[in-house]
């Protein structure tokens, strides 16, 4: 055999070798699952096995509705309580402006009132004055009147 170390020339040769042969044997009995069809159960027990199971679906069923329903009517109540708590805060904000516009018109119309009552007395005491003061004038024309005609009577009348 040629040393491939040693050799300098294009015959290169590869080798095999053996050291042992392949193993035979089965694999352990615990690997491999065999075949075992089931014994045969008589119808009775069949129908009671399938009837156990359709009560156990129904029940898983009914449960799980169960378990939904009240999630729904737990939702639905929390809906329910903001939507109130929702309409009574827009009630309540409703109700405080509406307070407050009351409370604002009515200081407005009360100290017009007033600006109303203090101008009618203002008037009135006006008119008061004017009136007097015709009263004075009528009696000073009255009092001129008769001054003239009493003078005229006793003097007669002086441009003629």
């Amino acid at each position: 055999m040629s040393n491939p170390i040693d050799s300098h020339g294009p015959s290169q040769s590869a080798f095999y070798v053996h050291l042992e042969d392949p193993v035979r044997n089965d694999p352990p009995s615990g690997l491999h699952r065999k075949y075992r069809p089931y014994p045969p159960r008589p119808q009775e027990q069949r129908l009671g096995a399938a009837e156990e199971r359709r009560s156990w679906l129904g029940e898983q069923k009914v449960e799980q509705l169960s378990v939904r329903l009240a999630r729904v009517a737990l939702i639905t109540d929390r809906h329910h309580r903001q939507a109130t708590r929702s309409w009574q805060e827009a009630q309540d904000r409703i109700t405080r402006d509406m307070d407050e516009h009351v409370r604002k018109r009515t200081m407005a119309i009360s100290k017009r009132l007033r600006n109303l009552n203090d101008h009618h007395q203002k008037v009135q005491v006006r008119k008061d004055e004017v009136k007097q003061e015709k009263l004075l004038r009528k009696l000073n024309h009255l009092y001129e009147a008769n001054n003239a005609s009493t003078i005229s009577q006793f003097w007669g009348k002086i441009h003629k």
